[in-house]
């Protein structure tokens, strides 16, 4: 009796074992493994893939811009200068090709007669939408009349016959003038309390023609000088002043001067806490 239900029982654990590998098997996944592909994509059976390729970037050339960014006054191109005497011109080149390499770019100035014109750097290269500045320097002759005399900036892409932008400025001769530059903006200002290791002294100045330089004294002491450029008709100066131990009473004065010998004053007294 014992030896027959054993035999039942055995019989019943090798079916239940079958049916359990049975559903096992039938739940894997049986797709054939993918393969790589000589393309670097994958392959699996007869079907084939490949990587994208990306999309091509057209080019498309543009003529460049030239602008001479001196002005001696809001939106009035150039610069004053006495005669005979170099001012320096900044020019800038515009880059309007869109999805190109870099391209060169060669930039010449022209002049009235008699006056001087040195370019020593007339090549630049720029990237596709970018820019880049230049300069060219001119003297005007020692013996010249009063007024404005046009200077012609161009452009023309490397190898190119004809330029292919222009832009006029002046050259403004002046041989007199009895105002003084004004001053303005100053920081700190009259009556302001500071604080902090250091402070930012600055300072604006324009003239009716050119300012050529700010000094700066602090407690009637000369500290520094700002040179002024030709490019633009407001000059600025700037010095970081450590505070240190300066707690107290203190008085600033910026000196501008023109070409001319004329000078502007201003003094501002204020307290470091």
């Amino acid at each position: 009796m014992v030896r027959i239900f054993a035999s039942r029982l055995g019989r019943l654990l090798f079916g239940i074992w079958v049916v359990m590998l049975v559903t096992s098997v039938s739940g894997l996944n049986m797709v054939p493994a993918a393969s790589k592909n000589t393309n670097g994509g994958t392959s699996s059976g007869t079907t084939t893939s490949s990587k994208p390729s990306k999309p091509s970037r057209s080019c498309t050339t543009n003529a460049p811009r030239v602008f001479v960014e001196n002005n001696w006054a809001w939106g009035s191109p150039g610069s004053w200068g006495l005669a005979g005497q170099q001012l320096g011109y900044q020019i800038q080149v515009t880059n309007y090709d869109s999805g190109c390499g870099p391209s060169s770019f060669v930039i010449s100035m022209s002049a009235p007669d008699g006056f001087s014109v040195s370019v020593p750097t007339n090549t630049i290269s720029l990237k596709s939408t970018s820019q880049g500045f230049l300069w060219a320097y001119v003297t005007s002759p020692s013996v010249i009349a009063d007024g404005d005399y046009p200077l012609i900036a161009t452009v023309a892409r490397a190898g190119a016959s004809t330029p292919d932008a222009t832009f006029t400025s002046y050259y403004n001769v002046y041989s007199a003038d009895t105002t003084a530059p004004t001053l303005f903006l100053s920081n700190p200002w009259d009556g302001a309390t500071i604080s902090g290791s250091s402070y930012n002294v600055v300072v604006s100045s324009s003239d009716d023609h050119a300012v050529s330089s700010i000094d700066l004294f602090i407690d009637n002491a000369y500290v520094t000088t700002a040179t002024c450029d030709d490019v633009t008709y407001i000059c600025h100066l700037a010095y970081n002043w450590p505070l240190r131990g300066l707690s107290g009473q203190h008085t600033v004065t910026f000196a501008s001067y023109d070409w001319m010998g004329n000078v502007g004053l201003l003094t501002v007294t204020f307290t470091v806490g």
